[in-house]
């Protein structure tokens, strides 16, 4: 059941908040077991097996938990011996279901054998359930929080808005709000649809629109196709704008969902192309997950606190782990060895001009503008092997962009000689990248519009006014007539 389906819009989601309005009723315990229940029904719809697996999973580590927030007994296992053991029971099915066939592919090319390994399918979410268990059987064994229940603990672990895609919420920020639950007010479901609304259309109208162009040109690269220079840059940039609209609108449509029952949501994307640097932009691209490596990962591996050569160490491995924990294959783990780079390079320039008396010169809008597009440009390229599905696939983009005419030799001219191959239809696709590009430089994102920053126009702080609603309802209506073209979010394959 996707967020942009006619049954999830016109069934389950309405009889999600008119429920979640009566079992308010009951208080906090009755919109808890609310949510739990809708949050299996969903679940279920992807996967019913999978749902064994997962409540599993949280039922083993519940058990851990209880454990942890006992004193320790003489002659028991430590606490870190058990921290240890559930870690590893946490990692083994995630493992499993998302690395062994990679891994099996790698033994039978390396060794020249088959072994007919048949994979198995991959659980809907266990990328982001997995991580959400970590993070809480951590901060109980910490004693920064403690065990209130199976209940609460399954609530919290599996409510639908996030357990496919994320955000990666931690119990600190949710289990306090789960104690307040009361009935959907005004505010919240304005707030809510609007939030929700929006990241529809950016998915419906934007991403979806975006995918055909990008899907057409790395589908030919993948078959050793023809693909000009021209071609191959703007089906980079439609994958990067995709992508952009696609997270964005799950994003905005999850932290929606959230606010339609009176949870806050963290925020998880804050105008990633408009940063500064590959530091600056991994603070507003998925921020949750970039919160969830630096917490366990970069700091347990030394973190800063070892000198410099250190620190860029472990910079590049948690990134690499990084762009595995995206996916199984070569492709994910270069672009997180990439991004490692990148992040090494980005914090050495940074410790050269800290301090220095020209160092304001970088916080000029000139400077800043250059500083984004070399940004982006960096991030463009390492969203190439990224989407690719294999590195003889991304190669030959990379060979297109920087090796092959920009247009084809012969006799087409004009624009056709450009783009000879119609992996692009019309001129509509060139438009939707024009507004694509307008949209993120030109305008603030959805958390900067409904937290009426001061820094944004009027005219786009959100506010409760008959303007915004007109708006957004005409908006909804023309993203309801695109749904029959839906296609599932790019970050639930991860």
């Amino acid at each position: 059941m996707l967020f942009n389906s006619s049954a999830f819009l016109f069934f389950f989601l309405p009889l999600f908040v008119l429920c979640a309005r009566l079992a308010a009723v009951g208080g906090p315990r009755g919109s808890c077991l609310l949510f739990l229940l809708f949050s299996v029904v969903f679940y279920v719809s992807w996967d019913p097996q999978a749902l064994l697996l997962l409540f599993a999973t949280l039922g083993v580590n519940y058990a851990f938990a209880t454990a942890f927030a006992k004193p320790e007994e003489e002659g028991a296992l430590s606490r870190r011996a058990l921290l240890f053991l559930a870690l590893l029971l946490n990692l083994l099915p995630l493992l499993y279901y998302k690395y062994a066939a990679f891994f099996v592919s790698n033994l039978e090319w390396l060794f020249d054998v088959s072994f007919n390994y048949q994979a198995p399918a991959l659980p809907p979410g266990i990328s982001f359930y997995t991580f959400i268990q970590i993070a809480w059987l951590v901060g109980v064994y910490r004693r920064q929080i403690a065990p209130a229940g199976f209940e609460r603990h399954a609530v919290f672990s599996s409510f639908f808005p996030y357990i496919l895609s994320g955000p990666i919420v931690r119990y600190e920020e949710i289990g306090p709000q789960l104690d307040r639950l009361a009935a959907p007010n005004a505010a919240n479901l304005a707030l809510g649809l609007s939030l929700f609304s929006l990241g529809l259309a950016k998915k419906v109208l934007l991403a979806d629109s975006l995918a055909q162009s990008a899907n057409a040109v790395f589908a030919a690269a993948e078959k050793a196709w023809p693909v000009t220079g021209a071609e191959a840059w703007l089906g980079s940039l439609s994958y990067s704008f995709q992508l952009y609209f696609d997270f964005s609108g799950y994003t905005d449509m999850a932290i929606g969902l959230g606010l339609l029952v009176g949870l806050q949501l963290p925020e998880n994307f804050i105008s990633p192309y408009k940063s500064t640097g590959i530091v600056d932009f991994w603070r507003r691209w998925h921020i949750t997950l970039g919160l969830w490596l630096r917490d366990f990962l970069y700091i347990p591996l030394g973190g800063n606190r070892h000198g410099k050569l250190k620190q860029y160490r472990n910079l590049f491995l948690t990134m690499l782990i990084g762009g595995a924990w995206h996916g199984a294959g070569w492709t994910f783990i270069i672009w997180g060895a990439m991004h490692g780079l990148m992040l090494c390079i980005n914090h050495f320039f940074r410790a050269q001009i800290k301090g220095r008396s020209w160092a304001s010169v970088f916080e000029t809008l000139p400077v800043r503008l250059v500083m984004i597009a070399l940004t982006f440009f960096c991030l463009n390229l390492t969203w190439v092997v990224f989407r690719a599905q294999s590195v003889e696939g991304a190669l030959r983009i990379y060979a297109a962009m920087f090796a092959a005419p920009l247009a084809a030799t012969g006799e087409a001219g004009g624009l056709l000689g450009f783009f000879p191959h119609h992996y692009f239809r019309d001129w509509t696709d060139f438009a939707l990248l024009v507004l694509s590009a307008l949209i993120i430089w030109g305008l603030p994102c959805s958390h900067e519009i409904t937290s009426r920053r001061l820094d944004n126009p009027c005219w786009l702080r959100f506010s409760l006014t008959r303007a915004w609603a007109v708006s957004l309802t005409l908006l909804s209506v023309v993203t309801l007539l695109f749904l029959t073209r839906k296609s599932a979010f790019l970050y639930f394959q991860f």
